[in-house]
C-alpha cells in the first residue's frame, strides 16, 4: 500500500483512477487523493459490497395496503419505504431511489386513511393479474 500511495497508483483496484473517486478523496495527499501512506499498525475488516436498497419488504396494493397471502388487503395495516417490496423489483438504480416512491406511497395511504383515495390514472400499466 504504502508503494501504491508513492506513485499514486494502484494497479489491484484502481482505486482514485477517475475524478469520480477523486472527488471524495483527501486533498492534502499526494499524488493520489485516495492512497494515503500507512505509518503505523491498524485494524482491518473485510467487507463485500453492498447496496443501501431491501430486496424484500411486505407486499402492498396502490394504496400502501399490506396484503395477506392470498393478496387481500388487511385492514388498518400499510408499509412505505424500505419497511415495503420495491416498485423497482429486484433493481436498485442508486443512492435516494427509494424517497420518491416512499413519499407517493405514504400520500397515497394518508388518502386511503382519510377516506379519500385517490383514482389510479392509467390502470393498463399495473399488467396482467392487477
Amino acid at each position: 500500500m504504502n508503494e501504491y500511495a508513492r506513485t499514486g497508483v494502484d494497479p489491484e483496484f484502481g482505486r482514485g483512477g477517475n475524478v469520480f473517486d477523486r472527488y471524495y478523496g483527501d486533498v492534502n495527499v499526494r499524488p493520489n487523493p485516495n492512497l494515503g501512506p500507512i505509518g503505523k499498525a491498524f485494524y482491518a475488516i473485510r467487507l463485500w459490497p453492498g447496496e443501501l436498497g431491501t430486496k424484500g419488504g411486505l407486499l402492498t396494493d396502490p394504496d400502501a395496503r399490506v396484503l395477506d397471502a392470498v393478496g387481500r388487503p388487511i385492514e388498518g395495516l400499510y408499509s412505505v419505504g424500505n419497511n415495503a417490496a420495491s416498485v423497482m423489483g429486484p433493481s436498485y438504480p442508486g443512492a435516494g431511489s427509494t424517497l420518491g416512491p416512499a413519499m407517493t406511497f405514504a400520500y397515497r395511504a394518508v388518502s386511503r386513511m382519510a377516506g379519500r383515495p385517490i383514482p389510479l390514472a392509467h390502470t393498463e400499466l399495473l399488467g396482467a393479474g392487477a
